[in-house]
């Protein structure tokens, strides 16, 4: 019953979100913890319209173009300007609407760090 609904509904199939949050983990806005599972999906840049005749193949979004963000940081970026950018390793390099840049790294992955030698 439910199935006939995710699949009549626009927007990202469930495995694209499944892979949006598991990369974000939490909202991306910096310093924000809400948890990815509670946020909105944003579009990195705003979707141009379809063309006329366009199929659904070619509408389709895929993870590298979404973002997660929890509802208020979402009306803050609408609102006030912020420009997102993602990287292909799952950073987020914010712009502020003064021109300030911010950057969320991707939560869970080691950066530039060794991983420990365990000697026995």
């Amino acid at each position: 019953m439910f199935e006939s609904l995710l699949e009549a509904r626009p927007g990202p199939g469930v495995q694209v979100i499944a892979a949006v949050l598991s990369r974000d983990r939490t909202c991306t806005f910096p310093g924000c913890a809400v948890p990815a599972f509670r946020c909105d999906l944003d579009h990195v840049r705003r979707p141009s319209p379809p063309g006329p005749g366009a199929t659904q193949e070619a509408t389709d979004v895929g993870p590298d173009e979404l973002i997660s963000l929890c509802r208020h940081h979402h009306v803050v970026r609408a609102r006030h300007g912020w420009r997102p950018e993602l990287a292909a390793d799952g950073t987020v390099r914010w712009t502020s609407p003064t021109g300030h840049r911010y950057v969320r790294e991707r939560l869970g992955v080691a950066q530039n760090r060794e991983s420990p030698v365990i000697r026995s």
